[in-house]
């Protein structure tokens, strides 16, 4: 997974991760040419007892541009979602546990 997502010039524009490596602060590590989308409320209530640990993450590579997607706000820690627009059309995208 490792050599498939270093390579700035990799296919895969957008990654869903399920069970992702997450450290003591609540994050996770990503190369810098991908930007990291949580569930919603992930690091507001990381190390809260009563959520549930998050399970799901998308990687978005910076060649898209922020301005093209949002977050689709999912009260769920096994949930992570985005709205992508392009000139084509509008795309949800969803990561699921």
């Amino acid at each position: 997974m490792h050599d498939f997502l270093k390579s700035d010039h990799g296919r895969a524009d957008i990654v869903a991760i399920q069970e992702p490596y997450i450290d003591s602060k609540g994050r996770t590590r990503a190369l810098p040419h991908l930007r990291v989308v949580y569930p919603t409320g992930h690091i507001e209530h990381f190390g809260d007892p009563v959520r549930p640990r998050s399970r799901s993450l998308m990687m978005i590579h910076t060649r898209i541009s922020t301005g093209s997607w949002t977050q689709i706000e999912i009260q769920c820690a096994d949930i992570t979602a985005i709205q992508l627009t392009t000139a084509e059309g509008t795309y949800r995208i969803f990561s699921i546990y």
